[in-house]
């Protein structure tokens, strides 16, 4: 079976945006379906249909997936400290919309779904490399919600949408909906700018991936061959796997001038080093970007006037929804 239409929920976020482009310049018919809870962007591309909605109420959206043979659910609250902002719009949103999108899908007859999870769902591995068969623990409500929605993915429902499960590496690099509240990026603008990187820490281990490679990921689950069970794949590369103090001495080598300053208290107590052999023997999937190559299109960017409103809060996760909060508060 060969998909031609696709539907992405979250299609105007960080990684929605490539992929829709991405799909659309694949040949695909894509439908885009965002509610603009964290992102402003209406950046329109030919031949992509545009749906303003919200997963958790499927009956403002839901006949647009007439016709749809796929959908690649990207939303979600994504990041513990968004989601931190309120918690139970978070599992909502990002659990109980998965289970809304999936009783659309199973209405509509659409044969296959691929969601986007995380290895944040590892949790403290103390440095031991994992696998998708290791045991899961999730240190964060986000990873919950996450972890919460694949157990739904894989429970037997009938007719429903054959799911592909993607455990995303971090995510870095640019996107046309930009993020500064993730590791790379924000580290290698803060060098630019400040000429300091802080690392909480440094001893842990964290997974990364570009952001345009994930969207290639999604591209070839989509064009996997139908099969009877569903599959997990943590989504990354083996190489892309860095100690963050090593992380920062590579921004520091891009950005010269820059210094690192490590901090002994770390707040963040997720710690994990994941294989990503399955997907590499399975789809064959390879990353084109490394880590090195996220840095130094960030930094040339900045270096050519761009971001210099890197902080504001279009660009987290968090601070959008801080703002959204406090909106609804008024």
């Amino acid at each position: 079976m060969r998909f031609t239409r696709v539907l992405v929920t979250g299609g105007q976020g960080y990684l929605g945006s490539v992929v829709v482009d991405l799909l659309s310049r694949s040949g695909f018919e894509v439908v885009s379906l965002d509610s603009g809870y964290v992102t402003d962007t209406r950046a329109a591309l030919p031949h992509v249909t545009y749906v303003q909605g919200d997963v958790l109420d499927p009956a403002s959206w839901q006949t647009a997936l007439a016709d749809v043979e796929a959908v690649v659910h990207l939303a979600a609250i994504v990041g513990d400290p968004a989601c931190g902002v309120d918690e139970d719009l978070a599992m909502r949103t990002n659990y109980l919309g998965t289970i809304r999108v999936v009783e659309a899908c199973r209405k509509f007859g659409v044969g296959r779904i691929v969601f986007a999870s995380t290895c944040s769902n590892y949790g403290s591995t103390e440095g031991e490399q994992v696998d998708v068969w290791s045991p899961l623990n999730p240190q964060s409500v986000y990873a919950q919600t996450k972890v919460l929605a694949e157990h739904y993915l894989l429970s037997p429902h009938g007719g429903g949408p054959e799911p592909c499960i993607l455990r995303f590496a971090t995510l870095h690099g640019l996107s046309p909906r930009m993020r500064f509240d993730l590791a790379v990026n924000i580290m290698t603008a803060s060098a630019l700018a400040q000429g300091r990187i802080v690392v909480q820490g440094g001893s842990q281990w964290r997974p990364f991936i570009h952001v345009r490679d994930a969207a290639s990921a999604i591209l070839k689950c989509l064009r996997r061959r139908p099969g009877s069970q569903a599959v997990v794949y943590n989504c990354g590369s083996n190489e892309e796997n860095y100690l963050i103090k090593d992380l920062a001495e590579l921004i520091r080598h891009e950005v010269p001038g820059s210094v690192t300053d490590i901090l002994g208290d770390v707040q963040d107590l997720r710690n994990y080093r994941v294989d990503f052999s399955l997907i590499r023997q399975t789809l064959s999937f390879t990353n084109s970007f490394r880590v090195v190559d996220g840095v130094r299109e960030i930094r040339d960017a900045m270096m050519n006037g761009a971001y210099d409103d890197y902080l504001s809060p279009r660009y987290s996760n968090h601070l959008r929804a801080l703002d959204v909060s406090h909106q609804g508060a008024l």
